[in-house]
């Protein structure tokens, strides 16, 4: 009973917030215009200020975890690789492929790695989380977009010029402008340079950087469209199924072996086993890779994400490693 409570505190503000927002979607209390101006005010503002408040905490010196950062790089891109020659072999339509790949590497790591940090080891456990931000976000978008514009290459005819040089130019530069980026940059650099904010500012920084999360997870719950799932089920659940399943089955037990534990595991435990990101939505639309496809693994991943994370906590905690 005390690893199923200890799960269940872990999850059940996550789901509530979640299902919250379903909730207010339902009841039409919100439109879609209202959910595009709060992802665009969470994104370059409250969750940005909420990595930068928690890179801001860490001692570099103490706590740099170069293992950490080098082993969650390699992953990905090992991951992507991989997910690439497979599907290549074993899907034919290039969009669903692309769908399919992307699902397999980019997972909803923001909106879900610093709830659950605090959920599970409280505020010292962001640390870890936070770290990872700049790797995942950097990795994420450069792979993502590479995926995205190769296969609507794909979709082209032989005389269309390929977007690639120029789609990859536009990444660079919009990583660069990323408020999450550079939230992590000026984190870091204040940290490293032992430079302190004054008191007003610390504390209210803290403040508005509380709300990133919790108001990210009611937006992402307004989005969920079950009616959707009707169209292409079997191949959205095999979709959920390589993002929460496959994906953490196989990261795990090399994670462990390779001795991470406590707030380290979470965190990495996130990057792989978290949801589809709600960001490949958005990028099918505008490569044309089947958005209506990525609309329903992003939807019923997050909500299977409930109850395949309470299990993954669930096992990590009777192994003792929680």
């Amino acid at each position: 009973m005390e690893v199923l409570g200890f799960s269940f505190n872990a999850i059940a503000p996550v789901l509530f917030a979640v299902a919250l927002g379903w909730l207010i979607a339902w009841r039409k209390d919100i439109n879609e215009r209202d959910i595009g101006v709060l992802n665009k005010l969470c994104f370059r503002y409250l969750l940005s200020l909420h990595i930068f408040n928690s890179t801001l905490s860490i001692d570099y010196y103490a706590e740099f975890n170069l293992k950490l950062l080098l082993f969650t790089a390699g992953s990905i891109f090992l991951t992507a690789s991989l997910a690439w020659i497979i599907f290549t072999a074993t899907i034919k339509e290039p969009a669903r492929r692309c769908i399919f790949i992307v699902s397999a590497f980019r997972s909803n790591n923001i909106i879900y790695a610093l709830p659950l940090a605090v959920n599970l080891f409280g505020e010292s456990g962001t640390k870890a989380a936070a770290m990872l931000v700049p790797v995942t976000i950097i990795l994420f978008n450069l792979f993502t977009v590479i995926a995205m514009v190769y296969h609507s290459h794909l979709l082209l005819s032989p005389e269309e010029a390929s977007p690639l040089d120029g789609a990859l130019k536009r990444t660079v530069l919009d990583i660069g402008k990323n408020p999450l980026i550079i939230g992590s940059v000026l984190g870091i650099v204040l940290s490293v340079c032992h430079i302190d904010l004054p008191l007003f500012l610390s504390n209210g920084i803290r403040s508005v950087a509380l709300t990133g999360t919790p108001i990210s997870l009611v937006l992402l719950g307004a989005q969920i469209d079950l009616r959707t799932l009707a169209h292409h089920i079997v191949p959205v659940f095999k979709a959920c199924m390589l993002r929460l399943v496959i994906v953490p089955g196989i990261m795990l037990p090399l994670i462990i072996g390779l001795g991470f534990r406590g707030p380290e595991l979470g965190a990495l435990m996130v990057v792989f086993g978290a949801p589809c990101a709600v960001t490949n939505l958005v990028m099918a639309r505008n490569y044309q890779m089947d958005p209506a496809f990525a609309a329903q693994t992003v939807y019923l991943s997050t909500v299977l994400s409930m109850l395949t994370m309470f299990g993954i906590i669930s096992v990590l905690r009777v192994l003792g490693l929680f």
